[in-house]
């Protein structure tokens, strides 16, 4: 498998300048030329606690197979990590956080792209933040999303690859454990966080520090993926259902808001949106020949709480397998996966087969079309019908 080098992602001028002004930013900026081809494969978030390699092999396997080789492969790496004897504290007992085992199993099943802003990235405070940036750039990972101050938090990771440089822009928006305080400040630690009000309005100031960065970001890149992790499910409705479920039922339909917003950033330069945080999948856009992932759902799952919280569909999610040449996409497949959801194995990805793949892809492809995508079902798999 080929490890390509990573890049620093660096605080230019122009950026610090676009954010202290609160300027927004042009919508569409000419970059460098996309990579002639560029393969980039994408995932579900991963809360990943233990190294899967000694517990689940099988499922490690099956992940080097259909990651595959190539250019780009991401997830969001949903904990705080930090290596054995590190001065840190967890912030509560239900913090997520792992050694750096679980960065070292990411690396071997063949990720090189991690976002790090999530409802998890305080769990072990200020000094997590920097012990996990540490330890995922010590092992190679492009990274973005969290930093010692906003400016840093916001700005793009990079990854060279044999087709070119490509960008990562992260940010993170509610969730109860992200306070304020949690948000990267001036002078302090924390995630880039993006503040959505109950009408779906984005935090100005907040909104076009993301959008400079991204528009930076394709200046410097010939390729931009950008990531958001959201909870902002909508209120507490509906019947009652199963003791102990998830009762915001309007978390399985993407919010107006997010549809906009990820139309923005492709027209500021992205090529790709990829959406978490939500443990369900999402539709599919294709929108001036970028693409937008709604929503993956869980890659790694290894939570503490009731297996029926969130519901059977947490349990399924897909791998966005993406071709792209001269930054257009040009192909598109996904292959479903059903997570594990007992003994050590839970929360662990095989790839889901029968009945099972044929359920994921199904509501894959009912939920796509409301963006006018179609999907076309071939047995375990499902390819994107593009113009």
């Amino acid at each position: 498998m080929r490890v390509p080098a990573i890049l620093s992602g660096l605080v230019l001028l122009s950026l610090a300048a676009a954010c202290s002004a609160g300027l927004a930013v042009a919508p569409t900026v000419a970059g460098p030329a996309g990579p002639a081809e560029l393969r980039v494969v994408l995932v579900g978030q991963a809360l990943i606690k233990q190294d899967l390699r000694p517990l689940v092999p099988e499922a490690v396997a099956q992940a080097h197979a259909y990651l595959g080789d190539a250019d780009v492969v991401f997830t969001n790496l949903e904990a705080a990590v930090a290596p054995a004897g590190a001065q840190v504290t967890p912030r509560s007992e239900s913090a997520v956080h792992g050694s750096v085992e679980v960065l070292d199993c990411l690396k071997d099943m063949g990720f090189n792209m991690l976002s790090l802003a999530n409802n998890h990235a305080w769990d072990l405070m200020a000094s997590g933040i920097i012990s996990t940036r540490e330890e995922v750039a010590r092992r190679g990972f492009a990274h973005a999303g969290t930093g010692g101050n906003a400016t840093e938090a916001a700005v793009a990771g990079y990854l060279e690859t044999r087709s070119g440089k490509v960008a990562l822009v992260a940010m993170a928006s509610g969730a109860r454990q992200l306070t304020p305080e949690t948000w990267a400040g001036p002078e302090r630690p924390g995630v880039n966080f993006l503040e959505v009000s109950p009408e779906g309005e984005l935090n100005l100031e907040q909104k076009d520090r993301i959008l400079a960065a991204v528009s930076e970001a394709a200046r410097r890149a010939a390729f931009v993926v950008v990531y958001q992790h959201s909870h902002y499910w909508g209120e507490s409705r509906g019947m009652d259902g199963p003791p102990g479920r998830e009762p915001r039922i309007d978390r399985f339909n993407t919010p107006v808001w997010m549809e906009s917003w990820a139309r923005q950033l492709i027209d500021a330069g992205a090529n790709i949106f990829v959406a978490h945080g939500n443990p369900a999948l999402h539709g599919v856009e294709i929108y001036k020949n970028r693409l937008i992932l709604y929503g993956l759902g869980n890659y790694i799952f290894q939570t503490k709480n009731s297996l029926d919280r969130y519901g059977p569909l947490a349990w399924y999610s897909a791998v966005a397998d993406s071709r792209f040449e001269d930054g257009r996409l040009v192909a598109l497949r996904f292959r479903p996966l059903a997570l594990a959801m007992d003994g050590e194995a839970r929360g662990a990805p095989y790839l889901a087969q029968g009945g099972e793949a044929a359920a994921i892809l199904g509501r894959l492809a009912e939920i796509s079309r409301r963006y006018g995508t179609q999907l076309q079902i071939d047995g375990d798999t499902a390819e994107v019908i593009l113009d």
